[in-house]
């Protein structure tokens, strides 16, 4: 006896109240991504505030 899936029919809405089922594998790497964006991101700015500061700081002791 063969086993029927349940079909959903078209004018049904039960298709878009579903959930949906993501695996962990793309948290994972979804997470991962980011971190290594926000790392370039920081590596880049860090640098240029950094020598902000210090030429805030000189600019200060020369026109004090």
């Amino acid at each position: 006896m063969a086993i029927d899936p349940e079909v959903i029919p078209p004018s049904s809405s039960e298709g878009y109240d579903s959930v949906r089922f993501i695996p962990k594998w793309a948290y994972y790497c979804a997470i991962s991504l980011g971190v290594f964006v926000l790392i370039g991101i920081l590596k880049a700015l860090l640098p240029l505030i950094v020598m902000s500061l210090l030429v805030g700081f000189i600019w200060r002791q020369a026109t004090h």
